[in-house]
């Protein structure tokens, strides 16, 4: 007798995403392990995002909730919501922009599988450069190699800075409902991978392309008032831990000189400005990294 292959819930989040939904909607329909069911939430949209959603999925066999929400909330807070709706025995987070290899779902059960220690699991992909319309890894190979390496001592290699791409992480539904999405923060993929690996649950890592992560100029990675205050939240969580620890302490401090200037750097169209910011951020950069003189002074003046 054949073991029940176990449920699969793919959430898709979404809003204002009517040039890319029916394509995210689509890679999750089109998955070919064959156990699993949608929930899609759309934010409160201003296009025509949720129809066509409701009409790719009503044109489908696959078992799907619809939540078309009458007011906006952030990312955190629609995931929970998301994550009330779920019966499977794992989940599979999509925003309604990126999309799935059709053989993402399979493969990361496949890994679940073999690897039983592992709680949670994100997977290597391509991103997609909206503007030129082109494909490209992911990761560089070196990047890879990090991440890679970085997975025993996740929580350790990433509190101070997020390395990894969440398109399309795989976890244990128990998981996400004991310890729900922090709805203060707006970096909930980074936030969820240092709360769950802080309390001991493990991370693993996929080394197939299972994703495809679409780059917008509008997405939060551009946004550099969101990133710092979110930076700050994340990071302060930990604090204690980062600042007794000499190397994560002078990374973090490097970091929020990066969310600092990059904030600076954004908010004005002054070249002779952007010259000057650039200047006192590298002079401040390197005040953190070279504890020698001599060290400090060729840097600076290089």
């Amino acid at each position: 007798m054949d073991t029940p292959k176990p449920l699969v819930s793919i959430v898709i989040i979404t809003m204002n995403h009517e040039k890319f939904i029916e394509q995210s909607c689509l890679s999750a329909i089109s998955q070919t392990y064959p156990n699993i069911e949608i929930v899609f939430l759309d934010n409160k949209s201003d296009d025509a995002t949720f129809s066509i959603a409701k009409k790719t999925f009503e044109e489908s066999s696959i078992a799907h909730i619809l939540i078309e929400n009458k007011e906006r909330f952030g990312v955190a807070k629609n995931l929970n919501i998301l994550l009330e709706n779920v019966s499977g025995e794992y989940v599979c987070i999509l925003s309604g922009d990126d999309w799935l290899s059709e053989n993402s779902i399979e493969e990361k059960i496949s890994y679940f599988l073999t690897h039983p220690e592992v709680d949670f699991a994100i997977s290597d992909g391509y991103r997609f450069l909206e503007n030129e319309q082109k494909i490209v890894d992911a990761y560089s190979e070196k990047q890879k190699a990090k991440i890679i390496r970085s997975i025993p001592h996740f929580f350790h290699e990433n509190v101070t800075q997020n390395l990894p791409f969440n398109v399309g992480v795989f976890i244990k539904t128990k998981l996400l409902k004991d310890h729900p999405f922090d709805e203060q923060i707006h970096a909930e993929d980074w936030d969820m991978n240092l709360r769950l690996t802080s309390l001991g649950y493990k991370i693993g890592f996929i080394d197939q392309k299972l994703f495809y992560y679409r780059i917008l100029n509008n997405s939060l990675s551009s946004n550099w008032t969101l990133m710092e205050s979110s930076y700050k939240k994340i990071t302060d969580k930990y604090r204690d831990y980062i600042l007794a620890h000499t190397s994560l302490a002078k990374k973090y401090k490097i970091n929020l000189l990066k969310h600092h200037f990059q904030k600076k750097l954004s908010e004005t169209l002054d070249e002779a400005e952007k010259k000057s910011l650039s200047k006192e951020w590298k002079r401040e950069k390197n005040k953190v990294k070279y504890r020698q003189p001599i060290l400090f002074f060729k840097q600076l003046f290089s």
